[in-house]
């Protein structure tokens, strides 16, 4: 039988080409055409800066999505997606991000968000004054012209220059806002948007062919569209004395739809935890022995 999606339109928010990331995975995976309304998705907060998102990347994505709907009332899927990126809170030299794919299928009452975390990624933020000759280094460090880049005053983040396509563009600009800057240096960061990023495009890539390969399992129960991951349980047994410790024990598939979910066995087969992972054997405090009880199949 043909998958529920084959042949079916699914609208994507996106105003930087998001489709050109996503669309293959959904016409080879799942048969479906990944079509582009017209929408502001920057009404909802820009990397700029300039517009603050309204709420957390979740929201903003089903609110993305609530926007196809209203744009083009006859889709009964939509497609939406928010990236964060940045220093990482532990490690701030090493710059990370999330990308995060919201699906809702009004129609069957999915509504299924999948998040790819990264280190692939090419975000930077520096700041220069007025004449810096390493500029040109950091210019060339960040992948420009390939890769876009923002420039705004270091006292005031609120209007970055945008659309810089020539070295001597982006230093002009440089210059113009350091000099109007209350320290006297402008901030060169990376222009995150898809269209400007091709790193994030294949980070986005990777999170499409995720996303529609967990859309293409279907619920063994109602055999509604998503079957997949739900949840991990800890608490696999010490090899020396049996102990439960802080390792995964097993995994849970389930369906948003339906609720039904079953438990399956952790994908390397172990059954045990070393003995160094065990609180019990190292001298420490006991683990509490009650374990969640398994999912029936």
């Amino acid at each position: 039988m043909a998958h529920p999606y084959a042949n079916q339109r699914i609208g994507l928010a996106t105003m930087h080409a998001k489709e050109r990331a996503l669309a293959p995975a959904f016409r080879r995976v799942l048969g479906a055409e990944i079509v582009v309304p017209a929408v502001d998705t920057d009404t909802l907060g820009t990397f700029s800066g300039e517009v603050p998102r309204p709420d957390a990347l979740v929201e903003t994505a089903l609110l993305k999505a609530e926007m196809l709907f209203e744009a083009m009332p006859d889709l009964d899927c939509a497609l939406a997606s928010e990236g964060s990126y940045g220093p990482i809170d532990r490690v701030p030299l090493n710059p990370g991000g999330v990308e995060l794919l919201a699906f809702v299928d009004r129609k069957r009452g999915i509504r299924h968000v999948e998040a790819l975390p990264t280190h692939r990624t090419s975000w930077r933020l520096q700041r220069y004054a007025a004449g810096d000759p390493e500029r040109l280094v950091a210019l060339k460090a960040m992948g420009f012209p390939e890769f876009g880049v923002f420039v705004v005053c270091s006292s005031d983040m609120s209007r970055p220059i945008k659309g810089l396509e020539t070295v001597d563009a982006v230093i002009d600009a440089m210059d113009r806002e350091a000099r109007r800057s209350e320290d006297g240096l402008a901030v060169l960061y990376s222009d995150m948007r898809a269209h400007r990023n091709p790193l994030r495009m294949k980070v986005l890539r990777a999170a499409g062919w995720k996303l529609a390969r967990r859309l293409a399992t279907l619920c063994p129960e109602c055999q509604a569209p998503g079957w997949g991951w739900i949840d991990s349980r800890r608490g696999l047994p010490c090899e020396a004395c049996g102990a439960p410790t802080h390792w995964i024990d097993f995994e849970i598939d389930g369906c948003t739809v339906c609720g039904h979910a079953a438990s399956r066995p952790r994908k390397d087969g172990r059954r045990t935890a070393s003995r160094l992972s065990c609180h019990s054997c190292r001298g420490g405090s006991v683990l509490p022995t009650y374990r969640q009880p398994r999912c029936q199949p």
